[in-house]
This record gives structure tokens, sequence and C-alpha cells, in this order.
């Protein structure tokens, strides 16, 4: 079984064929994404007709409900949500989260497997959280479940090091110093760890998770050693592995092709 299936985000476009169990079959090809709908519309229709497949999968930003847009993505032009992408192919079609999708790939393939109850937070510019709850992706009633803001994104590191006086504006060039130095970016990075264990204790407060996986290019300067301790020492009867997610950049194309996978055969 062969799925098309892409990734679509503010700046990037991505896609690829991937079988049933995941494995990525193709080379993976990536376009920088249109400021304009209808060109976004033409490359889909342009991949589908040159390749062959049985089903079709997207991973999108935006809240998913029903496999259709509940409305327009911040980041993604307007007229994207009116997409009918249905309509552009002939095989069965699934529609999911960006972040929903990668989580499903670390829970069937990644770092969440043999978890019945777990979190994935992608730690980037801003915080994306994906909720597993009883072996089921948690939704809510219009889709936006998990859609929480957390102080421990790109920007709320970059902020915190410029009130104590950091010049850094990048957060890998603070995450560096701050390893090497006693500064105004150790402390940032200290207070943006914090908060993040902080985002970590609320999450298992309510849903009691066994794993939270942490994906996204934040997700590498995280002290693991230090967090896991942390949480136990703060929760000890019911404190979650905190583990980095391990199905790599292209998670949101894997785990959509697998729900896809999953839709098919009912």
């Amino acid at each position: 079984m062969k799925i098309l299936s892409f990734d679509v985000g503010g700046s990037k476009i991505a896609w690829a064929l991937v079988d049933e169990n995941g494995q990525i079959l193709t080379k993976v090809k990536t376009v920088s994404t249109p400021q304009n709908a209808i060109e976004i519309e033409n490359i889909f229709r342009e991949v589908v007709n040159e390749n062959d497949f049985d089903g079709f999968a997207l991973a999108t930003a935006g809240v998913v409900l029903d496999n259709k847009l509940a409305g327009k993505p911040n980041n993604l032009p307007k007229g994207y949500e009116n997409i009918d992408f249905e309509s552009i192919v002939k095989v069965p079609c699934l529609i999911e989260n960006d972040a929903n999708s990668a989580m499903w790939a670390e829970y069937k393939i990644g770092s969440m497997q043999n978890a019945r109850h777990a979190v994935m937070l992608t730690l980037g510019t801003d915080v994306g959280c994906g909720i597993i709850c009883n072996g089921q992706i948690l939704r809510g009633k219009c889709g936006a479940a998990g859609e929480v803001v957390f102080d421990c994104s790109g920007r709320s590191l970059q902020r915190m090091a410029a009130e104590l006086g950091s010049r850094q504006n990048d957060c890998f060039a603070i995450y560096d110093l701050a390893s090497k130095q006693n500064g105004a970016e150790r402390k940032a990075y200290k207070i943006w760890q914090e908060n993040l264990l902080d985002c970590i204790q609320r999450i298992n407060q309510i849903l009691d998770t066994e794993v939270v996986a942490l994906s996204g290019s934040l997700a590498k300067i995280v002290d693991y050693a230090i967090v896991n301790t942390s949480i136990k020492l703060l929760q000890p009867h019911n404190a979650p592995v905190i583990k980095a997610a391990s199905c790599g950049n292209y998670a949101g194309l894997i785990g959509a092709a697998l729900l896809c996978t999953q839709k098919m055969k009912g």
C-alpha cells in the first residue's frame, strides 16, 4: 500500500510516498509555501498527477475536525481552508493537524510506543501539543484540544534572554553560551527549562500520562537527565518519562500516512 503524504506549514510544503509501516519510499520533496491558495492547490494537483498511490494523507497547520480544516490557519493564505482535497484525488483521503500527525508517528513507531496515555510537545518558535488518551488522539469538541499557550517556546527563550541583558537572539546561540558561562544566557536557559518542566507537570496533573515526547528544533537543547529527575521529585507517584521524539523531521508525513492506512483498513 502506498500513501501520497503531504506536510503543509507556513514556510514549506513537503511530500513523499509512504508505506503502511511508516517507511518513506521516495525522496522527500519540498517547495516553499506559496502566499496564494490557488498556487498551493496547483502544487497538489501537479504532484497527484505525477504519482501512483492508494491513499492520500495531509498533515496541515490549523485545527482539523471531521477530516476538514475548521478555519484558516494563521500561517497560511486566505482560501487555503477551502481547498477541496477530496476532489483532487480519487482515493481515500485523510486530513489531520500536523502536530497530531507527528504525534501519531511517535505513538506507532517512535518514542511513545506501548504507551496508552502520552503527550507530545513540539518546541519551536511556538509550542504545539498533541494528546493520546487511551490509545486515541484527543481532539475535543471542535478539534482544538491541546491548543494551549506554553511559555517554553523559542520566542519565550529569546524574550527572557533579552530581558536579562543578552544580545543574542538565536536560541541555539543562547544555549551555546549558557553551557559555557554563567551569564544572562545561562539564567535565561535555566528559566526556560523550568518553564518547560512546569508545563509538563501541569499537563500530567490533568492527564496522568505515561510519556511526554519532545520534538521540534528546541527539543535538542533540553537536558533530559535534569527534567526527568525533577519531575520525579515533583510528582513521585505518577511521574511521566520525558523523552526526545525519534521520528525526525518527517514525522508529520509518516503519521498522516499511518492514519490514512488505519482509515483504509477500517
